[in-house]
């Protein structure tokens, strides 16, 4: 009888350990498995397992990654355009020293 109680604790200890993942598995996120593989490594410790039930919880909506799009191709044309002037001092920098040295 003794046995049949520590299986069931165990069962128990499993299934709330693996709870974040079984959430997002059941809320059929595309991301589950990655959860999964956060929720098996860092689980363990009790802050890797609430972000990981965070993580499952939270919806992942449409236009909040529109939103990352947005900024991340924002920063990129910031990149590119301070590249492109910075080029173009160094060419109008070479051109003046062409003159003043001819």
């Amino acid at each position: 009888m003794r046995a049949f109680f520590e299986g069931l604790v165990l069962l128990a200890a499993v299934i709330v350990y693996f709870l974040p993942a079984i959430v997002a598995d059941a809320r059929e996120r595309e991301d589950a498995f990655a959860l999964t593989i956060f929720n098996v490594l860092f689980g363990w410790t009790v802050v890797g397992w609430v972000a990981a039930f965070v993580w499952a919880r939270y919806r992942v909506s449409d236009k909040r990654l529109a939103s990352v799009v947005t900024s991340k191709r924002r920063a990129l044309g910031r990149v590119t355009i301070a590249k492109i002037v910075a080029r173009s001092r160094q060419a109008r920098a070479a051109r003046r020293q062409s003159t003043l040295s001819a």
